[in-house]
């Protein structure tokens, strides 16, 4: 899949703001310094991963370019990155922002915190459990190694990221 690089993404206006060359974006990663990775394509991305030193966030993004689903990662003191939240949303057509959200806010403990809101009606369930959390670790990426911490199928171990395909991207919500 091909990648162009930004210094961010703007949400509101759908597009790449102040595009980095790969020497540039390079630079940052090895900084720590914020900076942005379109996943294919600058015009119309599938995916943008937003980074800084202890911050990894994707948003897998649909044919309109808003953000179906994001996650969000942190680095641990061990050095490996643990994804706190994941946000799923759902559009109608004729909406501009989302009719339906769901948060889970995850804990390295294996605590987890729902948040379910309908956002026509106005609202909102929160629910706490324990679970398995380890399919939410994963090494950090070296510069342009996005395909595992990229990948859309959670419900699988990190992988080498050379194994992992465009595949792995959903189609469209």
């Amino acid at each position: 899949m091909s990648c162009s690089y930004a210094e961010k993404w703007s949400r509101s206006y759908k597009e790449a703001l102040k595009p980095l060359t790969e020497a540039q974006a390079r630079e940052r990663h090895e900084a720590g310094k914020l900076y942005t990775v379109l996943l294919g394509g600058p015009e119309r991305p599938r995916a943008i991963v937003e980074t800084r030193d202890h911050y990894f966030g994707i948003e897998f993004l649909d044919d309109h370019l808003r953000a179906h689903t994001t996650y969000q990662f942190k680095r641990q003191p061990d050095g490996r990155l643990f994804m706190v939240m994941a946000v799923f949303r759902r559009f109608a057509d004729d909406v501009k922002g989302a009719v339906f959200g769901q948060s889970l806010h995850f804990k390295t403990d294996g605590h987890v915190l729902s948040i379910e809101e309908d956002f026509r009606s106005r609202t909102e369930t929160r629910t706490e459990k324990r679970m398995d959390v380890s399919l939410n670790w994963e090494p950090y990426p070296a510069f342009g190694n996005y395909a595992s911490i990229a990948r859309y199928d959670r419900d699988r171990p990190a992988a080498d990221p050379s194994a992992v395909t465009s595949a792995d991207q959903p189609v469209s919500h």
